[in-house]
């Protein structure tokens, strides 16, 4: 299969910075504490995740080359034991430099109610389209305190793989 080959490629031809892996795992302290397969394995992931998806700024803001790992390190964590081919769904990350603000939104409660209003997001996901994140939010993943926002973002693509966003996620 093409993509297994051009993966394999990659993994052999490329890497992630040592100085730019040592700073995305002092960042987060939930990523320290895997073994040092699972360390490696998520080494592997990121660097993947690095190399298929695209990542745009919102409008007006700019995404280094720090940022970028430290999203797909913790991007990695949900898939370590599934792979990335989970990750599918979808082909970019977009960060804003805060929260966003998602004007006009519909909701339909269980009474089959709609309510609409502004809502304010530190991330989001859509079936069809990109992962939205805040990096004010991404900075504040990761820490052993039960927070990741990137982690978070991502189980929801993980479960729309087979429709909509219910609860059930295809799993192996």
């Amino acid at each position: 299969m093409f993509k297994n080959w051009r993966r394999r490629r990659v993994l052999a031809r490329q890497s992630i910075p040592d100085e730019l892996w040592r700073e995305a795992l002092a960042a987060s302290a939930s990523l320290a504490r895997l073994s040092p397969p699972e360390m490696e394995r998520l080494r592997e992931l990121a660097l993947l995740f690095l190399h298929e998806k695209r990542f745009e700024p919102a409008v007006g803001y700019a995404i280094d080359e720090p940022m970028r790992v430290r999203i797909a390190a913790l991007a990695a964590l949900p898939i370590l034991e599934l792979g990335l081919d989970y990750y599918d769904g979808f082909a970019a990350v977009v960060v804003h430099p805060d929260e966003f603000m998602v004007r006009d939104r519909e909701i339909v409660d269980e009474d089959g109610v709609v309510h609409t209003g502004d809502d304010v997001l530190s991330g989001e996901s859509w079936e069809q389209g990109p992962v939205v994140l805040a990096w004010a939010e991404v900075e504040a993943s990761g820490r052993g305190e039960g927070y990741n926002v990137v982690a978070h973002e991502l189980a929801h693509k993980i479960d729309m793989l087979n429709g909509e966003a219910d609860g059930a996620p295809p799993l192996h």
